[in-house]
């Protein structure tokens, strides 16, 4: 019996409850626009995008503006979302049926308010994703090309271009193995390019022959170790008197031959382009002329050597000065002694700044302007 009695008492507070929580939710019903919160009709959605397919005439077009503004300005057609779906779905409404003998009802027994609870809504269908969009429009593209009898699916196209790939690559390959094939049937030498223009025969003999000379000196190459260019002419001047000393000592007839191969050999020597240096005049010429330019320079270097040291002493001893002066300087500033010649160390005003600080100018050029 108690649990009865709380039962009837707490059916007014959960009917308030609803009640108010149905007018929250409508309110925040009515704040959408129903174009986004009803799902449009096949029909509604076909008169938009196809209100225009047939060709209109002007008056027809004016007719339609002037009825889209009335409509849009009909306060009956300005209704919320909430008004629609109650239009729509008069029947299934929720309805809270309450009496104001319920609590006297509650009281004599079971309370039989009855709560009809309104139909689930439907929501939107989900937005395909892009790819699915583009799976179905790929599907519909190869639907048409096989309505029409033409296969150009990506696929194909692929499978024919390696296939085509496929036979030049076995075509080059077979070829090659041709080609190896016949080289080493023929043999391993190498087929010669065929020249457009014939090359011309090669002579087997040469038609010019040319006499040999059989000269008295022993080889060719003996001058050129006999007769070494020496770059010094005092050692080319020795080398040569020693050469004449052992010439000399020998016999008159072995030294007679050895002066005539000698001589065959200096001339082979010149004809080759090699400097031959047998002349003792001119050597000593040379080594006269070396010594003379040795003593030049060594005149020159000593000359050069005083100068330089010269002028280093000069600058030692400007150096000592400036130091010096620079310690009387601070010696007599510090025990207050005024400098004897002041104004003899003072520079020189460049031209145009003669002038002193206050501006007062060139004293000698004022004497000059008064006495003129």
């Amino acid at each position: 019996m108690s649990t009865l009695t709380a039962s009837s008492s707490q059916a007014p507070d959960l009917v308030a409850s609803l009640s108010k929580h149905n007018e929250t939710f409508t309110t925040l019903l009515s704040l959408i626009p129903s174009r986004y919160y009803i799902a449009p009709t096949q029909e509604e959605a076909d008169s938009k995008w196809m209100k225009n397919k047939k060709r209109k005439t002007g008056e027809e077009i004016k007719e339609h503006k002037r009825r889209a503004k009335h409509e849009k300005l009909d306060p009956e057609n300005n209704k919320t979302t909430a008004e629609i779906l109650f239009a729509s779905n008069e029947d299934v409404i929720p309805t809270l049926t309450s009496t104001p003998t319920l609590s006297a009802e509650a009281e004599a027994g079971p309370s039989t308010q009855t709560l009809v609870l309104p139909p689930t809504i439907r929501p939107l269908p989900p937005a395909a994703s892009i790819s699915d969009l583009r799976a179905k429009l790929h599907s519909k593209l190869d639907g048409f090309r096989k309505d029409r009898g033409v296969d150009e699916s990506r696929d194909a196209l692929e499978q024919e271009r390696r296939r085509k790939r496929g036979e030049l690559r076995d075509n080059r390959r077979a070829k090659r193995k041709e080609e190896v094939r016949r080289s080493k049937e023929s043999g391993s030498k190498p087929v010669p390019t065929q020249l457009i223009v014939p090359a011309l025969p090669k002579p087997t003999s040469d038609p010019i022959s040319f006499p040999t000379v059989a000269l008295p000196s022993s080889k060719p190459s003996k001058p050129s170790k006999q007769f070494k260019h020496i770059s010094n002419p005092a050692q080319a001047l020795s080398h040569l008197e020693k050469h004449k000393e052992k010439l000399a000592s020998l016999d008159p007839d072995k030294r007679k031959e050895v002066e005539e191969r000698e001589r065959w050999a200096k001339a082979e020597a010149r004809a080759s382009g090699e400097k031959v240096a047998d002349e003792t005049g001119t050597l000593k010429k040379a080594v006269k002329r070396l010594e003379k330019g040795k003593s030049k320079s060594g005149k020159e270097w000593s000359e050069r050597k005083k100068t330089l040291e010269k002028s280093q002493a000069t600058a030692i001893k400007k150096r000592n000065d400036n130091i010096a002066s620079r310690v009387d300087a601070k010696r007599d500033k510090k025990f207050g002694v005024k400098g004897k010649n002041k104004d003899k160390g003072k520079k020189k005003g460049r031209p145009g700044f003669e002038g002193g600080k206050k501006g007062g100018g060139n004293p000698k050029a004022k004497g000059k302007s008064q006495s003129s």
